[in-house]
This record gives structure tokens, C-alpha cells and sequence, in this order.
């Protein structure tokens, strides 16, 4: 594989935001950019690959112009050699765009609904593509994070959002696969706590670390890329494989893998090294969405040059929970001198109140030859007890029998954790208004307020509802908002409509799920009034003056098998006059191929001199239960209360049963 530099051509949008410039870019070659004064997404565009992704280096690390310009997932001109993979029931499909190449050639796909677009993730600047597989659709979002170990928006969230629309649950994994790069080194070793990987190896979820790092030489280092496996705003993946690109781009899940072989390229003799991380498949339930996410950008190591190099990491920021109840801190040493230093021996020193699991300060490396790298690993717990300070600094100390000793320090800042406050905010009570319930659908709100010292990631709401209440039209059950910073409140909507068939008190539940907090159950109670079969009159018009012309609405509702109808109303004619009726809603019966039919009606009589008005027809064919039966337009004579009732109301079922109504009569104000 040939990996060369190329010119980019394009407009430049550049996006504002509180702590850095965000551009947006199309290039020449059709890739959709976001890149920042650290790094650039790349996404290619292109009908063949498109969704796929690379990730370049602008300005990296403030300290090293020697990564400027540098790739950190290989993707010129355009993206292709990284893929993620997408399992459903078993069936594995590759995420985006078909491909001709090596990586998913054989593949089944989905449809691309959403080409690479520029959205709004969290706040954040993000490029969105989505894909459906049927009823799972998938949405890959690539953002700007923090990078755990430099504290600098130098590295990208890799997120992955499945939602079921089906009506039945679906079995749902995920593998992402990187082609990791390394500016121009493809062979550099991963550095994994106190292991450097130059062949096949996998980790499985008891023995993850938080991140791995690998750069080229610890005395110079042109580029330090890092990815994130635990922390915060990460999904824990439940393995990661490192391994020779060629075996992951041919095997969709599973691949040819040769513990101890080392990253030459399947097939060809070129050293190209890549990641595969693993989220094992679980029941994704009707109607809700899952998420997966997970870091690589670039990494931060504090260095001492010297005989004995010394550099150390550690996450720049530790939010201690019930999830986080430690910190790494690794080490890395390197031989810069012309003889094997013997005996080498690094030692970390923690300030008061912190220790290391299993009391093992010192740690022995023996002899390293020049130019060779050792690393140790140490994992650091506040003492029991003791209080968490705002951030400490601890050194490492390196020594040999034979050269000089060295030494580097290091800050840990610590963070509380997010913490909500939710409430919901509901009408407890709904009514019936014209025959109907109100408000149906009503608003449901969940308000959340972060009122601890970090953010939260991914944050969701999810509604469960009981029978009888459901979901309106094209609303969701599940809604993200992605991250809550201290401090700051979001109310998430939800439209829920009730059942005309179910009354009483009806419970139904909201949680509050993020990465990094506990998940938060709240529990809801609306009492939904019974509905009764009546007959009711609604005026067309609020405000009647006198000559005016105004039209009364004459409404059925909740009656369950109407046949014959007869009604006779009355009203007073010095008030106003009755000047004509035309049938109903219910007397006109539509059928699936939209013709309408007309069901008997019998011509309405007025008597202008008692004031009485009579209807009458036959719904024999009719399965709607509420409807208009007719309208009266009438004239207004003069001022005063004008009275319209139901005199006399028989509605009869198929075996002519007059059927028990509720009767609402009307008053109006006729005003001069």
C-alpha cells in the first residue's frame, strides 16, 4: 500500500466555538473535513466507501512540529482502508458506502440515508452518516473529545448510535476496525501498560487497559498517537485486537489470527499494524437506541531527556465513582546512550493520601540496550479514607548501577463527578373537552441539571409506558443529548397519547441514563377520566353579533354501534332564526378507494314558528363511534341569551335499543 501526501483544494467554513476553531472543508477528492488547530476528521464522500474515515494531524502537539501534517489513520486521497462492522441476528454488514477494494469487498451493505454531512453533536461541531440495515439504523458521528492523557480537544470521539424501528427485538454488535498509522512508521510498537506489541495480541474486558500509546522514539518523539479503551466519555469494548491489517480488512468479524506473528501486512511483506475493538452482541429492544464510543487522537507523555530518557503518563484529568476507583500512571525509559545500562530501576513517589495496588513502588527493568525502550505501569488508589485534593503532582525516578539517574513529574487533577437533579414536569389530570380527552397527546418533560463538578456523556432519556398509553406519531422513546457540563439544565419533550378505551390511573416510568453516572428512575402517575357516549353542541364561531350568520356544530362521540337517529331540537326564534341544516360527517361514508357514499337522510324539518329543528338518518353502515351528525347555520335577530337544546335524542343500536346518552346543551351570547 503506497501512502502519499496530497494538496487539498476546497472552501473553508470556520465554526467558532468557546475553546477552539472548528473548519469545515470539502476537498477536491470528495472527502467531507472537520479539523481543528490539532487534528482533521476525514470522511469520504464518494458513492463507493462513503462513511469511511481517516484522521490527520494539523497543528498536534503545540510543543512538536515534528507531527504537523502527519496521518494517524491512513485514508490518501480518499478513506477507505478502515471499516466498521455491523452485526444483526447473526448477518455481519459492513457500515457506509459498497467498495471495490480489499476492505469489505465481499460485504452485504445497507442503504446510506444520510450522505457526510456537518450536524450539531453535544454541542459540538460533528460529521454525521447514517445507514439502515432494514429496521436498525446506525449513525457514525465523528467528533472533537478531550484526549484523557494531554487535556487538548486533539482527538476524535468515534461514535456509533443504533435504533431499532422494528416492532421486535434484534441482536446488535459492533467491530470497529482502524488502519492505524503513525506519521510515516506503520511498524511502531503499541504500548500497552507495561507491554510494547509488535505482534498478534488481544485484550478481553477483565484485562483492558484505559488507553494504549505508541510513538516513534521516546528521546524525539514526531508523533504520539493514542487510543482511549476506558474512561468517561467511552464505551468499554468487551476485546481489542492488535494485528496486521491485511488479516482485518479480508475477515468482516472474525480473522485470521497468528498470536506471536508480527504485522506484516497478509499476503504482501510490508509491516502495516491495525486495531479492531469488539463490542459483543446483545438485544436491542423495539424502539430503542444504543450507543457506542470510543477515542484515538493523540496522546500526551511528560519527557526528560537525558542518558536514561524518561517520560511518564497519566490520565491529565481522574473523576473518581463507582466506576473509576484508580488512575494508571506508566513509564517509559529509554537507553540514549552507547553502552547497556544495567540494572535499571524506576520508583514512583505519590503524595500523601495515594498509594499503588499491591505496594510495589520500584519496579526492575534490568538492562536495556542503546536504543532500546522499557516501560512499567503502576496503578494508583487514593488511600481509604483520605480526602481527594483538587490535583497532586507525583515523580518518577529512574536509576542504573551504571549511568546517570534521571527523574520526571507529572499532574493528576481530580474532578466530582456529574450529578443530576431530574424532574418531570406533566399534566397529572387530563378532561374531556367536545367528547374527547385533553390534552391528548399530552406533554411529557424530563428536566435535567447537572449539578456536579464534570461533565456528563451521552447522556439519554427513555419513557416506558404502561397499556392504554403509547407514543404519538413519530416520536421517540429514547432521545439523546449527548454531554451535560457542570451546571447546565436541558428539558427533553415527549409526546404521549391515551387510549379512549382505558381510564383510571395509569403509572409510567422515565430513566435517565449516561456513560459516566448512575442510571436514575423516575416514576409518573396520569389519571385519564372515562369516556361516555354523548351528544354535544360546538359553536363555529366565538363572538355572534346581531344580523350576523353563525353555524352550530351538532357532535356525536363514544357511541358504539349507531343505526337509526332521531333528534329534535329546539331553540327560541325571537333569538335567532334557523335558516338551514346540511348532514353531518357521519352521514357521509368513505371507503378505501377515497370515493365517498352518502348514508340515508332525511330532509330536515325547521318549524321557524316553535323554534324546533328535526334530524333524522340511519348510520347502519357506519363504524366510526364519534363524528358530526350535522350543522345548523342560523341569523342572529337580536341581542340576548340565545338557548339551543337537545328536546328530545334517540339513537338506537342494530336490534333498536335506544342506546343511554350524556346531553349537552348550549348557551350563547348574542351581542348587539
Amino acid at each position: 500500500m503506497v501512502k502519499k501526501r496530497f494538496v487539498l483544494l476546497g472552501i473553508i467554513i470556520l465554526i467558532m466555538t468557546i475553546t477552539y476553531t472548528v473548519y469545515a472543508q470539502l476537498d477536491q477528492f470528495g472527502n467531507l473535513r472537520l479539523g481543528n488547530e490539532y487534528i482533521e476528521i476525514v470522511v469520504n464522500g464518494n458513492e463507493e466507501n462513503m462513511g469511511r474515515f481517516a484522521i490527520d494531524i494539523t497543528g498536534g502537539n503545540p510543543v512538536s512540529p515534528g507531527d504537523d501534517g502527519e496521518p494517524l489513520i491512513y485514508g490518501r486521497p480518499r478513506p477507505w482502508t478502515s471499516y466498521s462492522t455491523i452485526f444483526i441476528d447473526g448477518e455481519y454488514y459492513v457500515f457506509g458506502g459498497k467498495t471495490e477494494q480489499r476492505a469489505g469487498r465481499d460485504a452485504k451493505y445497507g442503504e446510506v440515508t444520510v450522505p457526510p454531512k456537518i450536524i450539531k453533536e453535544g454541542g459540538q461541531s460533528a460529521i454525521l452518516t447514517t445507514t439502515v440495515f432494514d429496521q436498525i439504523e446506525v449513525e457514525q458521528i465523528l467528533t472533537f473529545a478531550k484526549s484523557s492523557t494531554t487535556g487538548l480537544y486533539d482527538t476524535v470521539l468515534i461514535k456509533y448510535r443504533f435504533t431499532n424501528h422494528d416492532q421486535i427485538k434484534h441482536k446488535i454488535g459492533l467491530r470497529i476496525m482502524l488502519d492505524t498509522m503513525l506519521g510515516t512508521n506503520d511498524g511502531a510498537p503499541f504500548r500497552v501498560g507495561e507491554k510494547a506489541i509488535t505482534t498478534d495480541t488481544y485484550f478481553i474486558k477483565g484485562s483492558l487497559p484505559d488507553f494504549w500509546q505508541a510513538f516513534d522514539a521516546l528521546s524525539d518523539p514526531k508523533v504520539t498517537a493514542q487510543g482511549t479503551i476506558k474512561g468517561p466519555d467511552v464505551t468499554t469494548p468487551d476485546k481489542v485486537y492488535f494485528a496486521d491489517w491485511g488479516s482485518m480488512a479480508d475477515g468482516l468479524w472474525n480473522f485470521q489470527f497468528e498470536p506471536g506473528e508480527e504485522f506484516w501486512r497478509k499476503g504482501e511483506y510490508e509491516l502495516d499494524s491495525a486495531i479492531a475493538l469488539y463490542w459483543a452482541p446483545e438485544y436491542l429492544d423495539p424502539g430503542d437506541s444504543r450507543t457506542y464510543t470510543t477515542k484515538y487522537g493523540l496522546g500526551g507523555i511528560t519527557i526528560v531527556p537525558g542518558l536514561l530518557s524518561v517520560g511518564v503518563t497519566s490520565p491529565a484529568e481522574v473523576i473518581f465513582d463507582t466506576k473509576t476507583t484508580s488512575f494508571p500512571v506508566i513509564a517509559y525509559i529509554e537507553n540514549t546512550s552507547e553502552i547497556v545500562a544495567k540494572d535499571v530501576t524506576a520508583q514512583i513517589q505519590l503524595p500523601a493520601g495515594f498509594a499503588v495496588v499491591g505496594n510495589e513502588t520500584v519496579k526492575n527493568l534490568g538492562n536495556l540496550k542503546p536504543g532500546s525502550t522499557g516501560q512499567v505501569a503502576w496503578e494508583v488508589v487514593p488511600v481509604k479514607g483520605s480526602k481527594i485534593p483538587e490535583r497532586i503532582v507525583y515523580k518518577v525516578k529512574v536509576d542504573a548501577s551504571n549511568t546517570d539517574d534521571n527523574q520526571v513529574q507529572r499532574q493528576v487533577n481530580f474532578t466530582p463527578p456529574p450529578r443530576f437533579k431530574t424532574w418531570l414536569e406533566y399534566p397529572e389530570n387530563l378532561s374531556v373537552r367536545y367528547g374527547r380527552i385533553e390534552p391528548n397527546p399530552f406533554n411529557l418533560l424530563l428536566h435535567l441539571k447537572n449539578e456536579g463538578g464534570s461533565p456528563a456523556y451521552e447522556v439519554m432519556g427513555q419513557v416506558i409506558l404502561p397499556p392504554g398509553m403509547d407514543f404519538a406519531q413519530k416520536e421517540k422513546m429514547s432521545k439523546y443529548i449527548g454531554v451535560l457540563k457542570p451546571g447546565e439544565e436541558y428539558v427533553i419533550p415527549w409526546m404521549i397519547k391515551t387510549s379512549d378505551l382505558i381510564s383510571g390511573k395509569l403509572p409510567f416510568g422515565v430513566e435517565v441514563r449516561s456513560l459516566n453516572s448512575p442510571k436514575i428512575s423516575l416514576i409518573g402517575n396520569v389519571t385519564i377520566p372515562e369516556l361516555t357516549s354523548q351528544v354535544f353542541m360546538v359553536p363555529l364561531k366565538e363572538e355572534i353579533k346581531t344580523g350576523e350568520y353563525f353555524g352550530i356544530r351538532f357532535m356525536a362521540a363514544n357511541i358504539e354501534d349507531m343505526h337509526e337517529v332521531s333528534i329534535r331540537l329546539a331553540y327560541d326564534p325571537e333569538v335567532a332564526k334557523a335558516m338551514y341544516v346540511s348532514r353531518g360527517t357521519l352521514f357521509v361514508l368513505k371507503k378505501e378507494s377515497l370515493k365517498t357514499k352518502l348514508l340515508p337522510w332525511i330532509n330536515p324539518n325547521i318549524n321557524h314558528k316553535q323554534g324546533l329543528i328535526t334530524i333524522m338518518g340511519n348510520l347502519a353502515e357506519q363504524t366510526e363511534k364519534s363524528g358530526v351528525l350535522a350543522e345548523v347555520y342560523f341569523k342572529a335577530l337580536q341581542p340576548g341569551l340565545l338557548t339551543i337544546t337537545f328536546d328530545e335524542v334517540k339513537i338506537s343500536n342494530v336490534n333498536g335499543d335506544i342506546i343511554p346518552l350524556k346531553v349537552e346543551n348550549l348557551e350563547i351570547e348574542i351581542q348587539e
